[in-house]
């Protein structure tokens, strides 16, 4: 696992790159503790990500995936950004979750967009993660249960607990991705020594979690702060 203090616009990437996940600033005010503003003007932030998708695409393998999280109306508000790049949109996946924050004026958010791109012939391990069927009593599923098969493909909306601050996967800072919702991604479109990236790392959670499935994880931020939790890792 190799994390690096920088720009993502101007570092190095390491090459042959099978999965970039990135949670990137939603550009809506966060405190990210960085010097990072997160009120970009709306074309700064488009060309952001933009350029982030070029860079990903440049060394990525043709079998590659890149997951972009954010809020949905964000993801729409990037989907043109998105289609001028060369990255095809291969799904889009609603990651929910319980909440007890609550809204005034609009119904409660509780959920995020996982937004699915890939190359020419992405690399696929769909039944690397499954979910317990719901009718077991069905005879056509206690058929497959005979047969050994304990569950059944994912839906397109993954209900997944946020890491809140006291668990035990909080690493102190915002919005930090669960490693259930990453073992997934990772899990969908990897095989053990294959390189998963994350340019906007935060605290590297996206590495730890490639770093317990066997798989080389590499990542940058430009929050210089990050570095001591870094160097606390023994992975």
């Amino acid at each position: 696992m190799k994390l690096i203090n920088g720009d993502f616009r101007n570092i190095d990437w390491p090459k042959n790159i099978q999965t970039v996940i990135v949670d990137p600033p939603y550009n809506i005010g966060f405190n990210y503790k960085s010097s990072f503003k997160d009120r970009l003007k709306g074309a700064e932030y488009k060309e952001l990500i933009k350029n982030m998708l070029q860079k990903s695409y440049e060394h990525t393998n043709n079998s590659g995936s890149f997951f972009l999280i954010n809020y949905p109306e964000i993801v729409a508000e990037l989907y043109e950004t998105i289609k001028q790049t060369d990255w095809q949109v291969y799904q889009w996946i609603n990651w929910v979750y319980p909440t007890n924050q609550k809204a005034k004026y609009k119904f409660t958010r509780a959920s995020r967009c996982v937004l699915w791109l890939t190359k020419e012939n992405p690399k696929l391990h769909i039944d690397a993660v499954t979910q317990p069927y719901k009718n077991p009593t069905d005879p056509r599923v206690r058929k497959h249960i005979e047969n050994g098969k304990t569950g059944t493909h994912l839906y397109d909306w993954w209900e997944i607990n946020i890491v809140k601050k006291g668990s035990k996967q909080h690493l102190g800072y915002v919005n930090q991705i669960p490693e259930e919702l990453l073992k997934r991604l990772i899990l969908t479109t990897t095989d053990e020594e294959d390189l998963v990236v994350d340019p906007m790392c935060g605290t590297g959670s996206t590495l730890i979690t490639a770093s317990k499935l066997n798989r080389n994880g590499w990542g940058c931020d430009i929050n210089s702060d990050l570095q001591e939790l870094w160097d606390s890792y023994d992975i």
